[in-house]
């Protein structure tokens, strides 16, 4: 039986973080505000009916 070699994936994630975190020069005013408002709302403000989209959960959409 071969067994993972996890120690090589939680390596790559690791590095993968690490250039994601360097090259997204972090969080903008704009995305600060959207997110401060997203969780002061909740779901009260998520859109319902067609404005929400497609519904995934059904197979012939």
């Amino acid at each position: 039986m071969k067994h993972k070699k996890v120690s090589d994936k939680h390596a790559m994630i690791a590095k993968f973080t690490e250039e994601a975190l360097r090259l997204g020069c972090g969080v903008s005013a704009n995305q600060r505000h959207v997110i401060k408002a997203a969780l002061a709302h909740g779901k009260t403000m998520e859109p319902a009916g067609r404005l929400a989209g497609a519904n995934r959960e059904c197979s012939h959409a």
